[in-house]
């Protein structure tokens, strides 16, 4: 269980090495990319750009 967990923390952390300022976002958020509906419980975005994923954008994959 302990290795399970450690890859997931390296695999998070090692996500974001392109970003100079990582920042992490928990909770389900959704986003618009080209026409699919994308989500996550965990988010890494740039700390300058911000978030684009929100909880609004989740309603629309309760439509389809």
């Amino acid at each position: 269980m302990k290795t399970v967990l450690s890859i997931l923390v390296a695999g998070i952390l090692l996500s974001a090495c392109s970003v100079k300022e990582p920042r992490l976002s928990f909770g389900k958020k959704c986003m618009q990319k080209d026409d699919k509906i994308v989500y996550s419980y965990v988010w890494v975005y740039a700390k300058d750009v911000g978030m684009t994923a929100d909880k609004a954008t989740c309603e629309l994959l309760k439509k389809n």
